[in-house]
């Protein structure tokens, strides 16, 4: 008894067509997970989709504010004159 050998041709069909199907199931799911984000960003709620950004540098500046006012409310409190019998 001859085994049938299968034609070179034959394997390298069936090589691309399962490469051709494994492509097809990534990009059906790709496909989903962008329908998937499209859906989780229409339904952000307004909050989220406001989010505005803030730069380093605005922060280190407000920082700096915020501690010179600390510092003239500071000192100012200390010029004040005590009043009353405390």
């Amino acid at each position: 008894m001859s085994k049938k050998k299968d034609h070179p041709f034959t394997r390298n069909y069936q090589t691309v067509l399962s490469q051709i199907q494994a492509l097809d199931i990534q990009i059906h799911k790709m496909s989903n997970q962008i329908t998937q984000i499209r859906d989780d960003i229409d339904n952000a709620s307004d909050e989220e989709a406001l989010v505005e950004e803030v730069c380093l540098d605005e922060i280190e500046a407000n920082k700096a504010a915020l501690e010179a006012m600390k510092s003239i409310c500071l000192d100012a409190l200390l010029d004040t004159d005590p009043q009353g019998e405390a």
